[in-house]
């Protein structure tokens, strides 16, 4: 390796014009096509296995029936305006943007069912007219009974509210719900394409806020976007910001920390340089491959900032300290090059390989992650290790001699504290512990990408305190018949895991007995247009002839298919066509419990699986249960590959385990310190794991190196570290001012461990390595 390591260099310094304008060209030619092309998607439904038919039928059926491809806006401030006037203008505007199909109107079953509000075992209108029903049989005696009348009272009192309400639903009022006090109107739109198209939902939300904005000038009203469509916007919107902002932070931080390190003006400009080109490439062959960023690669940036900067930290630290020996020449640049080639290419190798190792994982957000992080890796390091050399051989005559740093020689005198190596060794062991029991309670519900304050989030809990939950309905159970849904509700109702529902069955009880019954539940409606009570009151609102009608084609119905005809035309909701072409029929049910509080998630959908079960929070469940198996596959791959490659460089099985065991432990530990500060084990931290196993063997392996060549090596080397790691360290820390607390809490988590890692690597490892070899010497001397 020495040899090529020898050639190479030579090379590119012949060489050194035509490798730099290549270097320089592709760098610009692939930074434009990155800025122009790269987006960020950042729907986690997106993340779902697209060859596996379970993960393709949940896509299939949240994109067909689910709110999250809606718009719903709140409009508050409508107390002292006419609510059909504003409710016009709104619907107007919206559909003739382009990109809204429809108004949604509140007049029928399916926009209902979608907001949760039909999601009863028994409707208000249903007991009133079952308890009418039961009062026209009762015994004379009973009409003494004043209690009696006031009941007759009550019972015609809600039905005939509920018709007048029902009446009054029509023209522009049937597409507006308003607030009791009148001061707040929610509308409903379906947009024309669905959210996980990125580009259109954007464009969508940015017009219609435009065109919105000047209604609210004119009418005075503050008009709020949610729904589906505005939270995939947001979260997308902001994990580009936070994506734009943590890449600024991480380079600010790592030219300060560069400054402070070598204070040398023309050192910074070449690293920074070299860090530009090195991630204009590497977000260029991103933009080739992948076309787009998840919400796991969004922080692949900032992260890779961190962790390729530390190969320039290597060779530029070698470079200095042979200027100081040796004196300022090419001579000095050529065996620093060489001393450094084989651990850094090590280091590079293990931590390419371990996020190649991902691409044996099922989950195509880990595949990406890997894809990204193993190009951006070996980018890193060729950029580097190509153009630092020609630039100090370039402007060999700006550089000057340099003492040795005083704090590198007090760091090596602390280093060597037995008080400090013990504390570590603790430290990490009892943090280790706490990872672990992190890790046995891992969290199935993760942060959001977008902060509390988001228009979202503040729309959504307006509309709540208003009108109650919205969307309540998103678990919903399947079945082929109706016997087969009302034995699952009946038992999910026995055993305590749901309290309402809304199927086919809240309107007829027993469909497959349709053809012989011409259906119980409307019969009944027969019997109630001749009750005379209740005919006035049909009469009355104009509902006799429509009841009427009803009757008269269940009487044409001849069998079950010719009934889920017409059910499905007006109630869609209620069906589903599966990926196979098999019908299903749907009972939208509501958990007895929050599954979004606490891990009530996992608890509720692992207490049915016995069941069919869609939604949206089922999708979200499934993907994390796919993450989190894929990471552990993929830890282990990691682990596999990290041996052996450390077997090849070392020849010695027990150094190379050595290294993956704290490794490991430092991993774990960082989980373990940051549930001491509230951050539980999620999918995104979780994933933390095989990405420490790839970076965090780097220090180990430099220290392992330095050890053969004696104290001048170890404490420059001192050196190196300690600036790779901080920069490392600076770049995810960026993170922590991100909004999204998604990649506050991966930011956190990542800092810590590498924290952990100097710890680890100095106090620990560096001193039981040092210890080691000086026993062989005085071995051999024997």
């Amino acid at each position: 390796m020495e040899r090529f390591a020898k050639w190479y260099v030579e090379t590119i310094l012949k060489n050194s014009n035509k490798v730099v304008i290549i270097l320089f060209i592709v760098s610009i030619v692939l930074g434009i096509y990155a800025a122009l092309s790269l987006k960020v998607n950042a729907d986690i439904t997106g993340l779902a296995p697209k060859d596996d038919p379970k993960f393709q039928d949940l896509v299939k059926y949240t994109s067909e029936k689910v709110t999250s491809n809606t718009l719903i806006i709140a409009i508050s401030g409508t107390k002292n305006h006419d609510p059909d006037s504003i409710a016009q203008k709104f619907k107007e505007t919206f559909e003739k943007s382009g990109y809204v199909y429809q108004a949604e109107p509140f007049d029928n079953p399916e926009t209902l069912v979608k907001y949760g509000m039909l999601a009863l075992s028994e409707s208000s209108v249903g007991d009133t007219i079952k308890y009418y029903q039961s009062l026209t049989k009762v015994e004379p005696r009973t009409l003494v009974d004043f209690r009696f009348w006031r009941n007759i009272g009550v019972a015609v009192y809600d039905l005939n509210s509920y018709l007048e309400g029902l009446v009054e639903k029509v023209g522009i009022k049937k597409y507006y719900l308003l607030s009791p006090d009148k001061d707040l109107m929610v509308m409903n739109f379906s947009m024309k394409k669905p959210m996980s198209d990125v580009e259109f939902v954007t464009q969508a939300v940015e017009t219609l806020k435009s065109e919105v904005k000047e209604i609210e000038e004119k009418e005075k009203l503050t008009v709020y976007f949610t729904g589906g469509v505005m939270s995939a916007y947001e979260s997308n919107m902001q994990a580009t910001k936070d994506f734009t902002l943590t890449t600024f932070i991480s380079i600010a931080a790592i030219v300060v920390i560069i400054l402070l390190g070598f204070g040398n003006i023309l050192e910074l400009l070449i690293l920074f340089v070299g860090l530009i080109m090195s991630m204009a490439i590497t977000l260029g062959l991103i933009a080739v491959f992948l076309k787009e960023l998840n919400i796991i690669t969004t922080f692949v940036n900032a992260m890779l900032l961190g962790m390729g900067i530390d190969y320039a930290m290597y060779i530029v630290t070698r470079i200095q300290e042979r200027f100081n020996i040796e004196g300022i020449s090419q001579r000095s640049i050529i065996d620093a090059f060489i001393e450094n080639f084989r651990p850094a290419f090590i280091s590079m190798l293990t931590t390419a390989l371990a996020f190649l190792g991902m691409l044996l994982s099922p989950s195509n957000a880990i595949k990406q992650m890997g894809i990204s992080v193993s190009l951006g890796v070996l980018v890193y390091f060729f950029v580097f290790n190509t153009f630092v050399p020609i630039m100090h051989d370039k402007f060999i005559n700006k550089f000057r001699k340099r003492e040795r740093d005083t704090y590198i020689r007090i760091v090596d005198i602390v280093r060597k504290s037995r008080v400090l190596m013990t504390f570590t060794i603790i430290l990490t062991l009892i943090l280790t512990g706490i990872g672990v029991y992190s890790i046995l309670h891992f969290s199935y519900t993760t942060s959001s990408l977008i902060p509390e304050k988001s228009e979202t989030n503040i729309a959504s809990k307006i509309i709540s305190e208003k009108f109650g939950s919205v969307a309540s309905s998103d678990v919903v159970i399947a079945a082929e018949s109706s016997e087969k849904l009302s034995d699952y509700i009946n038992k999910l109702k026995e055993r305590g895991l749901i309290t309402s529902d809304f199927s086919i069955l809240t309107f007829i009880q027993n469909p497959e007995k349709v053809a012989e019954e011409h259906s119980n539940i409307y019969l009944e409606v027969l019997k109630l247009t001749n009750t005379p009570f209740l005919e006035v009151l049909f009469k009355k609102h104009g509902l006799y002839e429509s009841f009427v009608s009803t009757v008269d084609v269940i009487k044409n119905i001849s069998n079950l298919e010719d009934l889920f005809k017409i059910m499905e035309k007006d109630i869609p909701s209620l069906f589903y066509t599966d990926i196979t072409g098999k019908r299903l029929l749907l009972a939208y049910v509501t958990p007895s419990v929050n599954i979004w509080e606490g891990n009530n998630i996992r608890i509720f959908f692992d207490s049915m699986k016995d069941y069919k079960v869609y939604g949206y929070s089922v999708l979200f469940y499934n993907i994390i249960n796919e993450l989190l198996m894929s990471t552990i596959l993929v830890f282990g791959l990691v682990l596999i590959i990290e041996i052996i490659v450390l077997y090849m460089d070392f020849r010695n099985f027990g150094k190379a385990l050595n290294i993956i065991v704290l490794t490991m432990l430092n991993a774990v530990a960082a989980l373990g310190i940051s549930y001491i500060v509230g951050i539980k084990t999620t999918f995104i931290t979780f994933l933390t794991l095989p990405i420490f196993l790839g970076i965090g063997v780097d220090s180990l392996v430099e220290f392992d190196h330095s050890v053969k060549y004696g104290k001048e090596s170890i404490i420059k080397t001192e050196k190196a570290v300690i600036m790779s790691i901080l920069t490392t360290v600076s770049s995810f820390a960026s993170f922590l001012v991100a909004r999204g607390q998604l990649l506050r809490e991966f930011g956190f988590v990542t800092s810590a461990g590498l924290l952990g890692s100097l710890f680890i690597s100095f106090f620990w490892y560096l001193n039981m390595t040092e210890a080691l070899q000086k026993s062989r010497e005085k071995g051999k001397q024997r």
